[in-house]
């Protein structure tokens, strides 16, 4: 879906904008209303403990008013929000903000101990929260056609949901310490639920379009909340949340999972903006893999993150691969993703749970999803045969236990679980075993996956470790052919400046010569020794240098002496200038001092012959058979691109991909066999401008002009990389599946 700014949309009145707010209203419901339940319980074991230690203003009475009034003050809750968010889809923003200023106003002077309950709540959970507050109030403003949408307006403010709390409890015969108390234990539960919240919102919205180049700049890792709720003992002090990096969104993760500090990391704007695209899109292609793979109502108790790990380790342990077989080729509808759930559920059931179905939590969901996706984008495509993708997908459970961990490894490029995989990817991609070094090569992946797979628990560290270890191993493999690969950029490069200098030659002669029908001495003479010599001075002087100029000086004296010769004038004094510069074009072609001479005066006889009217020969031994060859650089066969098409037909938005292409990039090239292999721009010719590919051993295997590769891509030999590494990649097919997903069922 896309959703414009509110200058050129009005999304309160489309059917868009009303499913975008019904997904933030559900949003909002199904994260505070559980918190908000949570913070009543605590409060009800809170004034039963005091009723037990005998506390009079605090007790019995207290504890039966609030159980009488705990559903009412969620039922109150949860139709405030709605009927705020009903307003907001009904574009009646002006009467809204009057409704709820009436109804949920809470400046009155009678309830100043709730006021300032309500800002003590929300400037604590902004402590934690408030960056990816700030760019949720942002984007809902917009959603809300309101720029100066008010915090008592705003459904995701804290204020707003401390304000609607304090109004459900104020129909309610309910004393204000209790109110106070019932603030405090909300506030500590809300800290927990407003992370995921801004998460989905935040990805919701970016999903539809709106403000996607917005980002967090200094954010804080929200607390995860227990799977059950605990109580915090009276009086205790608010742990406090370490800092997270600058520019990191909320991910919900806690910081330190791996048991040291977080090192500060850089997340563009662009990579935020995809993670958030891709959770704002999940969960339609969940819908769309049918209710076997995502119940629409989950039933039974959700596992908690624990619980999930230890399924994960259970099925890391066993021997049976998630790809058995070549079974995605060979089922329809099947997907690595699919497949990993059966697995999860088999692997639960060893454990203990009954259920049909595992239900997760929103968060740990999400990890496990993105990976198996990932994964199913990276191993589909002609470039891994089965052998390649079965071994890559034994990373599959690690990578999918790293996410759960932490979520960072879709933002954060160099991520060891990411780092480790594109290495294994760039080592396995288009490698079929068929050198010793391809062979031995693989087989330190296999290493490096047995030991992730037998070592990795929960520590990064082990991704870390191999990753450096197998990088080390390619760099000795590299050494080898980065020799190969300069060789065949310089010899390019050597053919490259040889044709540009033989373009240049024959144009130029073609030039001084005009529309002369030449007799056949001199026309060899020309095509020959002096196009011979013009290319030797402009590969090693350049064109434009005074001797390249003396020798096209000697040429057109040579061209004015056969003019007058023509004419019956004979001898022409312009011949004897041009002799000298004639004799050093001999010179060049490997003539000595006396076999020069006698080529001088072989044309100078054909001049004689010309101006008496007499007949040419059609050669003459002193000129011909004193020649060398003319091409000291041997001639690589040349590569046809586009088999018998004169015509190129390309898009022109592929030409510009193809443009962008820089020294070092990627990109997949066809083989014979219509398989695919990783092929590099080694160089790009600053004369001709075409790219020289070559593959991972440094070989030539295509020299093609920028058009030429656009039209391969549109005959499908040539496939674009959407980004540098295999992840990277990766990423960008799964916004654009997930996407197609999406629009299909729309």
């Amino acid at each position: 879906m896309s959703i414009r700014p509110p200058t050129d949309s009005k999304h309160g009145a489309g059917t868009v904008a009303s499913a975008l707010i019904d997904a933030l209203q559900k949003h909002v419901l199904d994260r505070i209303t559980p918190a908000l339940d949570a913070a009543l319980g605590d409060v009800d074991d809170y004034l039963f403990d005091l009723s037990q230690k005998g506390d009079e203003e605090l007790g019995l009475n207290s504890l039966r008013e609030m159980r009488r009034s705990r559903a009412q003050i969620v039922q109150g809750f949860r139709a405030r929000v709605t009927a705020c968010f009903t307003s907001m889809s009904n574009r009646r923003a002006a009467a809204a903000g009057s409704v709820l200023d009436a109804n949920l106003s809470l400046l009155s002077d009678q309830d100043l101990e709730q006021q300032l309950a309500v800002e003590q709540l929300a400037t604590a959970a902004l402590r934690s929260h408030g960056p990816a507050f700030e760019v949720a109030s942002k984007r809902i403003a917009v959603l809300a056609n309101d720029a100066d949408l008010q915090r008592h307006e705003n459904p995701l403010d804290p204020v707003f949901l401390a304000s609607v709390l304090g109004n459900a409890m104020g129909e309610l015969n309910v004393s204000d310490d209790l109110r106070i108390i019932v603030f405090k234990f909300f506030e500590r539960e809300l800290d927990s639920a407003l992370g995921e919240l801004y998460d989905r919102c935040n990805a919701s919205m970016v999903g539809a379009g709106i403000l996607p180049e917005l980002q967090a700049t200094a954010a804080v890792q929200p607390r995860r909340g227990p799977t059950a709720p605990q109580q915090p003992a009276a009086g205790q002090a608010q742990a406090e949340v370490p800092q997270q990096p600058t520019g990191m969104p909320q991910m919900g993760v806690p910081a330190g999972a791996y048991g040291g500090p977080q090192a500060p990391m850089q997340v563009s704007v662009a990579d935020q903006a995809m993670f958030m695209s891709m959770l704002g899109q999940l969960q339609g292609w969940r819908a769309a893999m049918g209710t076997n793979f995502a119940p629409a109502q989950p039933t039974g108790p959700t596992l908690g993150t624990n619980d999930l790990l230890s399924i994960l380790s259970l099925m890391q342990r066993d021997s049976a691969p998630i790809l058995p077989d070549n079974s995605l080729d060979t089922v329809p509808g099947a997907s690595i993703a699919g497949l990993l759930r059966k697995q999860m559920e088999q692997s639960a059931r060893k454990l203990g749970v009954t259920n049909d179905n595992i239900n997760l939590d929103g968060l740990d969901g999400d990890a496990v999803d993105l990976v198996a996706l990932l994964f199913d984008v990276l191993l589909d495509g002609p470039q891994y045969d089965t052998r390649i993708r079965q071994k890559i997908g034994r990373m599959l459970v690690p990578c999918v236990k790293a996410a759960v961990k932490d979520r960072r490894m879709f933002l954060m490029k160099e991520h060891p679980a990411r780092k480790l995989l594109n290495t294994v990817a760039e080592a396995c991609e288009g490698n079929r075993g068929e050198e010793p070094q391809e062979r031995e090569l693989l087989n330190h992946v296999d290493h490096t996956i047995e030991r992730l797979v037998s070592e990795f628990n929960e520590d990064v560290a082990i991704f870390e470790t191999l990753e450096q270890e197998l990088r080390g191993f390619m760099a000795q493999h590299r050494k080898r052919f980065e020799l190969v690969e300069r060789r065949t950029t310089e010899a390019q490069w050597g053919r490259e400046r040889l044709d540009n200098a033989r373009a240049s030659a024959a144009r130029d002669l073609e030039t001084h010569r005009g529309d002369r029908k030449l007799p056949a001495v001199i026309e060899d003479f020309l095509s020959r020794h002096t196009a011979h010599h013009l290319v030797q001075v402009a590969l090693r002087d350049g064109t434009e240098s005074i001797r390249y100029d003396r020798a096209l000086g000697a040429v057109d004296g040579m061209l004015a002496a056969l003019d007058s010769a023509s004419e019956g004038t004979w001898p022409d004094p312009v011949w004897a200038l041009a002799e000298e510069g004639l004799k050093e074009i001999l010179n060049s072609a490997g003539f000595t001092e006396t076999a020069a001479q006698g080529a001088l005066d072989a044309l100078s006889e054909t001049f004689a012959r010309m101006a008496k009217g007499q007949t040419l020969p059609e050669s003459d031994a002193r000129i011909a058979t004193q020649s060398i060859p003319l091409d000291p650089v041997a001639e690589a066969p040349k590569l046809e691109v586009v088999a018998d098409n004169s015509h190129l037909d390309y898009d022109d938005a592929v030409l510009e991909r193809v443009r962008e292409l820089k020294v070092g990039d990627w990109l997949q090239l066809a083989n014979a066999d219509q398989t695919f292999a990783p092929a590099k721009v080694s160089w790009i010719s600053p004369i001709s401008s075409r790219l020289l590919l070559v593959n991972r051993r440094g070989i030539r295997v295509l020299v093609a002009s920028t058009q030429e590769l656009a039209a391969m891509v549109t005959l499908d030999k040539i496939r674009l990389r959407e980004g540098n590494t295999a992840f990277d990649d990766a990423m960008h097919q799964m916004v654009n599946r997930l996407q197609s997903v999406n629009a299909a069922e729309r």
